[in-house]
Formats: structure tokens, C-alpha cells, sequence
């Protein structure tokens, strides 16, 4: 890989020509960056219509996003959804976005899209396209060239991690890897400015969203992200930035308290109430796989769900990081190490993180922190490149570039032998890929444009390998709301319970029956009918244990034996408790039974056998069971929770048992006074009533535990957030210490 005279001098000329502070936005390669990560998220829709649409995107988030939206939208709080029962606690999930503006908006944007499956996907690109201009910013930041911070820009969105698992599934890895680079730019730009108000308030706002997705790793992210400029404070000398980060940070923390607070507040009864340290290899990463970060067809041996080895490239990067290495200009780390301190000590933090154990308290699968260490890993490139080619010894730096990609093939060989053809293709569009950068084009903007392109051409033996990732559910349900309203139509007037395992209903039944009769995870929200069937992070133990229902709202069969029996302390059946009024049980589990006394089986399909309780549920609002001495003479219902009853009372035989889910957070008063409330059978609200009450007014409300004080919390982080920008103003020393900024920190 070496290179004729006159080229070689017009790229040192290039080269070694100072870093000049030329525009900080830079619009052709950002409108190239831009057009590049839209075509490269667009691609595996051309051959999975549905790739975006998987797993806990199609279970959890697509309900979720639009229940918030039609709440918003119609007024109402969407805090607690009663009719989604285990599934529809929002604010305690804490992992809904709701309280991000972003996401917020995408979910009201998107709303009127009646095919959800585009709805979320149109989201998702979005968000791919604000973490390249994140990625952006950052490398800018740092002193790179708007070229090859465009690269950067181009590439992480692009990564094997970013598309094939957080892409297809989990769209609060998006997220937060969406909003990490902007609050890591922005808290950085504020240091080296000398924390001019403007800036302080642009890091708290950006700062705020990474953790306001809800997902403890947004909180953890950011941490880290004030950790690494503190560092880069310390070792330039500048320990007064603590001043200024440490209440910085405080102000996001007190901002973020409403978003986890009723999460940590009603946890306790859920499955998230403990969790500890270990390590079974789950979703663990070795330094062998990371090796391979360049190699596009790299599938690593990695221990994932369905007890399959890893399917798709989920630790590439990019095809030309690890090649390039022998060529870059190492030395200008020597030269600047105080500038990259902050970017290093991002990339070792989350290097420990990913090599670490599988579960280390709340955080588990280390291999989901992958991105994050490959944004630092970026960092560093995308300033090294911007220095241009290192030409001396071209020879050597050729051998150990053709060994470094070897080595990546070696390595993607022997993970998946059957792949053979493609492991060759791609190492030999490497080779030429890397020649040509180094022989022709440099790490100038030809060289980006060549970087950029080779990442889309390397999308398509990757696609080709892995159409869709096959490590999680394919559930491939429904996507149209109109439709799903139209087949769901005669279930939209009382409570559904749909009994059956979603594993085995996907692996029996084809795509085109499987969802006529039922719809899992929370995909009865979306058509629009009431379910217990529910997916959730945190669920509710006494009710799902009641119901016999796992994580993903399916349930085993023993439920429906469990709905026509008496829980523990109830003086009727749990179908009764829940005011059930159709019952739909997956064939296999009660062909041979009849139905239970007062309800009639009504329809019999391929996939189901649905019962229709006979007689309506006895109360208007939400009342299912009350003692032998209670008398309810009106019942009735206020919004989105609350709900007030007449009652009188006899004796103490005075209880009420009500078909919600006995969340933290319910009051109940009579005639204004509060009385105790308690979780009932099968984790039902239950309240004990005072004897001898006439025609007394019961009302129930739902405020989410903890909302007050988060919310106290959020205004005094503004507060705090609005002291710092006003000594910021009066502070004309930090001023004259932002024109001391470190050289080459741009922006």
C-alpha cells in the first residue's frame, strides 16, 4: 500500500497543514451524514418490511407509545391505564420515554399513522438520524474535521449493535444512545467555554434527556459522560469546573427524581424487587469479539436468547477502524492527551463495563453497552484521521493492516465456518477498500466518502446473513390499528382474558391466523379492547402468580382452572374479582371441558375457544365482590381512575374488593375522611369500610407515589439550574477563562 511522489506530497501539504477553525457546521458533509444514516436505516426494510417491528418493540413499546399519545391527546393522564391491568402502569414502568420530550413528541407525531409498524419505524429513524448528528457534534467538539466527524456520525447509527438489537428491539438502547453524544457535547462545550449561561442551560436540557427515557442506563450514561469531563478538568488543571459540574449534574438528578421515583416506589411488588451480582456468560462480550469490530460479517459465539449463539454482527463498528490503525498519526495523542483524557475515560469505564460480569446489580447483558464504548472508540479515530495518513514505512504499515483484516476474517471464519464465501467477499472488499484510502484518497473527503459508502455496501452481505435478528421473538403481529379495531370489534365492552403461551402459539399456528382470535403482549391497547394480557418490566407478583402469567403477558395453563376457584380470603372466583367478561383460552388447553357455570362457550376457531360470561358484571364502575353487609346504591366512574360510590354499611362484614390492580398509589376516603386501603386476593384493591355508614361517598383516586416529591425535586432542579446560569452571568471571570479553552476544542 504505498503511494506515488506527487500525491504524497499534495497530502502532506494537506496533512500537516495546522487544524484551522473552519465553520463548526459544516453542511455537505452533515447533509451527506444525514442522507447516508437514512439510507443505511432504510435498507433492512427492503428485505424485512417488519425489521423494526420485533420483539419488545411490537410487545411493549408500540402500546405503550400509542396509549400515551391517544392520552395526551385527549386530555387525560396517562399515568395509569386500568384497562391494561399488569401492563398498564406507565409511570411506575418508568421505562416509557413519556417524561422525555423527544420521545414524546415522536409518539405524537407518529400517532396518526395507521400502520403501527411504520409508525415506529418512521421513530426510530428518527432517532438514528439524531445520533449521527449528535456523533457529530461531539467529534467537532474534540477537534476532528467535519468529514471525518461525519464518518463518525454515519457509522453509529450503522453499527451491527445499534441496528440489528437496539434497531429491531429495544428502542431504549435508540434512545439513549440518540441522546448521550448531544449531552456529552454540550456539558463539554460548557467546561470549555467557561460556563457561559446559555451553555449551562444547553447541557442541563440535553443532559436531562438521556436519562428522562426511564431506562436506568440513560441514568448511568450520563454519569459517566460528567465523570470524563470532570476528569478532563482535573488533569488540565481546571478543578474549578466542579464548581460548576458537580450542581450541574445535582439540577439533572433533581429533575430525574419524578421519572424513577414511583418506579423504586413500586418495585418492591413486582419482579424488579431484588436483583444482584453474577455472571452465566449471558450477553457477554470478550476482547476476542471486540477484535473483530471490523470485520462486517463477524457473528461472535455470544450466549443469547433461545439458547442460540449471537445471529447477527451485533460488535461491528466499521469496516475500516481496525485496518487504518497502522496508518494514522499516533503521536497527536501525545500532543493532546489532555483533550482526549475525557473520551479515554468514557471508553475504559464502559471497556470494564462490557468485559464485566452479566448482571452487576440493576444492569445486566454488558454486550448492551457495546455503542457506548464504540462512541469513545470513535472519539479518538475521527480525531487521529483528521491529522491525515502516516506514509513513513509504508511497507510494514501495509503487512500489519493486511494482518489486522485477516485476522478479523480468522476470527468471523471460526465463530461461523458456513459462511466462508462471505467472509472472503467482504475481506477482499476490505483490502481494496483500505488501498484505496491509503494509495488514492487519504483521510481527506474523498477518503470520508469512501468510509461512508463502504458502510452501506457492507449492509447488504450482512443483511443477506441476517434478513432479521432471530435471537428474539418474532411474534410478527398485526400492524394496522384500523384493521385490529375492525377484527376486535365485538370484545370492546368488558374485560378480556386471554389464556395461552405466546411461544407456542407462534411456533404453531402461521402468520396468517395466528392473531384473529387474540393479540399478545400490549397489543389489545392498540385494538382497542380491555386485556389482562400484558407485557411488562416490573409486573405485579400477586396478581401474576394469581393468574399463572409470565413477563410477556402469556400465561401457562393451570389459569384456567385458577379463574373458576376462590384466591385465598375472597368469597368469589377470580374471573368474578377481575369482572371478566369473555374468556379466550388457546386450543389444547380446554377442548374437552365444558364451560363454567354461567358462561357459554360461543365460538370454537383453528386457534381458540372463546367464552362469554352470561349475565353482565353486577356495578358500573369497578366494584367486583363486596362483604354481606355492604350495600352500593350508584357506582360510578371519573376519567381516566377515579371513581365514586354510594354505599351503606350493616355491620363489619364491610369489605369491597375492587377489579384494579392494587398499585401503590390508590387512596380511598369516605365522606372525605381517608381510610386504609389493602391489596386483596390475587393482588386486587381491597378497602374495609366503617360499620353503619348511610348512603356515604366513597370516592378512589390514584396519584402515583412519589409524583409530588418529583415533581418538587424537578422544580427545584430548575431552580438550581436557573442559580447557576444567573452567577453565570454575574461572573465575568469564567468569561475570560473561556478564551483560555484548550487549543483545538472547536465549537
Amino acid at each position: 500500500m504505498t503511494s506515488t511522489s506527487s500525491p504524497e506530497k499534495a497530502d502532506r501539504r494537506t496533512e500537516t497543514a495546522p487544524l484551522r477553525r473552519p465553520r463548526f457546521v459544516n453542511w455537505v458533509p452533515v447533509t451527506t451524514m444525514l442522507a447516508a444514516t437514512l439510507l443505511g436505516t432504510l435498507l433492512p426494510v427492503l428485505r424485512t418490511r417488519v425489521f423494526y417491528y420485533w420483539d419488545d418493540t411490537a410487545g411493549v413499546a408500540v402500546g405503550v407509545w400509542q396509549r400515551i399519545a391517544e392520552s395526551v391527546l385527549s386530555g387525560q393522564s396517562p399515568f395509569l391505564q386500568l384497562d391494561m391491568w399488569r401492563g398498564g402502569n406507565f409511570i411506575a414502568e418508568a421505562a416509557t420515554g413519556m417524561w422525555n420530550p423527544v420521545m414524546l413528541g415522536l409518539m405524537l407525531g407518529t400517532y396518526p399513522i395507521d400502520d403501527v409498524a411504520v409508525a415506529i419505524t418512521a421513530a426510530k429513524i428518527v432517532l438514528f438520524l439524531i445520533t449521527a448528528g449528535g456523533v457529530y457534534l461531539l467529534a467537532r467538539g474534540y477537534g476532528a474535521n467535519a468529514w471525518m466527524s461525519a464518518v463518525a456520525g454515519v457509522v453509529l447509527p450503522l453499527s451491527g449493535w445499534s441496528i440489528f438489537m437496539d434497531g429491531a428491539a429495544w428502542i431504549n438502547g435508540t434512545a439513549i444512545m440518540a441522546f448521550t453524544p448531544w449531552a456529552w457535547w454540550a456539558l463539554r462545550r460548557a467546561y470549555l467555554r467557561g460556563f457561559r449561561a446559555r451553555d449551562i442551560a444547553l447541557a442541563v436540557v440535553l443532559g436531562y434527556l438521556v436519562p428522562s427515557t426511564g431506562n436506568p442506563y440513560g441514568v448511568l450514561t450520563l454519569a459517566v459522560v460528567f465523570l470524563a469531563v470532570a476528569v478532563e478538568a482535573l488533569v488540565s488543571r481546571r478543578a474549578g469546573a466542579l464548581r460548576w459540574l458537580i450542581p450541574m449534574g445535582l439540577s439533572i438528578v433533581l429533575l430525574i427524581v419524578v421519572v424513577y421515583l414511583p418506579f423504586v416506589l413500586t418495585s418492591q411488588y413486582g419482579v424488579r424487587a431484588s436483583s444482584g451480582i453474577g455472571n452465566d456468560e449471558f450477553l457477554a462480550v470478550n476482547l476476542n469479539d471486540l477484535l473483530g469490530m471490523s470485520t462486517p460479517t463477524l457473528r461472535p459465539y455470544i450466549k443469547m436468547f433461545g439458547g442460540l449463539p449471537m445471529q447477527f454482527p451485533g460488535t461491528y463498528l466499521a469496516w475500516f477502524v481496525v485496518p487504518l490503525l497502522p496508518w494514522l498519526r499516533w503521536g497527536a495523542l501525545g500532543d493532546g492527551w489532555k483533550q482526549f483524557s475525557s473520551a479515554l475515560t468514557f471508553g475504559v469505564f464502559f471497556l470494564a463495563f462490557v468485559l464485566g460480569p452479566s448482571q452487576l446489580g440493576m444492569f445486566r447483558w454488558p454486550a448492551r453497552l457495546v455503542p457506548f464504548l464504540y462512541l469513545a472508540v470513535l472519539m479518538v479515530f475521527a480525531v487521529l484521521a483528521s491529522k491525515g495518513i502516516e506514509r513513513s514505512r509504508p511497507v510494514l504499515r501495509s503487512i500489519v493492516s493486511g494482518a489486522l483484516i485477516l485476522f478479523g476474517t480468522w476470527i468471523a471464519y471460526s465463530d461461523v465456518p458456513g459462511a466462508w464465501k462471505w467472509h472472503g467477499l467482504v475481506t477482499l472488499l476490505m483490502g481494496f477498500g483500505t488501498f484505496a484510502i491509503v494509495r488514492w484518497t487519504g483521510l481527506r473527503r474523498s477518503g470520508a466518502l469512501v468510509m461512508i459508502a463502504g458502510m452501506l455496501v457492507f449492509l447488504a452481505p450482512q443483511l443477506m446473513l441476517t434478513a432479521s435478528n432471530q435471537n428474539v421473538a418474532d411474534y410478527r403481529m398485526p400492524s394496522s390499528k384500523s384493521e385490529m379495531r375492525k377484527t376486535f370489534a365485538d370484545r370492546t365492552d368488558g374485560l378480556v382474558v386471554q389464556i395461552f403461551d405466546i411461544n407456542v402459539l407462534v411456533g404453531d399456528h402461521p402468520e396468517s391466523d395466528r392473531w384473529d382470535d387474540l393479540l399478545a403482549g400490549n397489543m389489545p391497547s392498540v385494538a382497542g379492547f380491555s386485556s389482562t394480557t400484558g407485557y411488562t418490566g416490573i409486573g405485579f407478583n400477586a396478581f401474576d402468580n394469581a393468574l399463572c402469567m409470565s413477563y410477556n403477558g402469556g400465561t401457562c395453563a393451570d389459569a384456567w382452572d385458577a379463574l373458576w376457584e376462590k384466591p385465598k380470603g375472597a368469597d368469589a372466583v377470580l374471573a368474578d374479582l377481575i369482572g371478566a367478561k369473555y374468556v379466550v383460552v388457546a386450543k389444547g388447553y380446554t377442548d374437552d371441558r365444558r364451560a363454567p357455570e354461567g358462561w357459554t362457550r360461543t365460538e370454537s376457531t383453528d386457534v381458540v375457544n372463546v367464552y362469554e360470561r352470561d349475565e353482565p358484571v353486577p356495578y358500573a364502575g369497578t366494584v367486583s365482590s363486596i362483604g354481606g353487609d355492604v350495600e352500593i346504591t350508584a357506582d360510578e366512574r371519573h376519567g381516566a381512575t377515579a371513581e365514586t360510590l354510594t354505599v351503606s354499611t350493616t355491620g363489619d362484614d364491610s369489605s369491597v374488593t375492587f377489579a384494579r390492580i392494587a398499585w401503590p398509589g390508590y387512596q380511598v376516603a369516605v365522606d372525605g375522611k381517608p381510610v386504609p386501603v389493602e391489596i386483596g386476593p390475587a393482588g386486587l384493591l381491597t378497602v374495609t369500610l366503617p360499620e353503619d355508614l348511610a348512603d356515604a361517598e366513597v370516592t378512589v383516586s390514584f396519584t402515583p407515589p412519589g409524583l409530588w416529591i418529583g415533581l418538587a425535586t424537578a422544580a427545584a432542579g430548575l431552580v438550581g439550574a436557573a442559580a447557576l446560569m444567573v452567577i453565570a452571568v454575574k461572573s465575568p471571570r469564567m468569561s475570560r477563562k473561556a478564551e483560555r479553552r484548550p487549543q483545538g476544542a472547536l465549537g
